[in-house]
C-alpha cells in the first residue's frame, strides 16, 4: 500500500497560509486550506478536514483522538 501512495501526486498548500474566513458573512466555513494538485487549485473547508480525519478514526488509519477533543471541535465547527 505504501508503493501506492508513493505513486499519486500529493496535494500541497498552495500557499503559505491557510485562508481565514472566520468574518466572512458569506461564507461556509471559517477557515478554508488552498490545495494544489498538479496545476489545479482548490479549496477544502476545515469541517470537511475534520470530517476525514473522524472516518480515518473510525477506520482505525489514526489513533483515536479523546471525546473532550471531538466535543469542543464539534462545537465550534459544526
Amino acid at each position: 500500500m505504501a508503493e501506492d501512495i508513493d505513486k499519486v501526486e500529493r496535494a500541497r498548500l498552495a500557499r503559505k497560509a491557510i485562508i481565514d474566513h472566520m468574518d466572512c458573512d458569506d461564507c461556509t466555513e471559517d477557515y478554508v486550506f488552498l490545495l494544489k494538485q498538479g496545476g489545479r487549485e482548490f479549496g477544502m473547508g476545515l469541517t470537511t478536514v475534520l470530517s476525514m480525519l473522524a472516518f480515518a478514526e473510525h477506520e482505525g488509519a489514526v489513533p483515536p483522538l479523546s471525546t473532550e477533543w471531538w466535543i469542543k471541535v464539534s462545537r465550534r465547527y459544526q
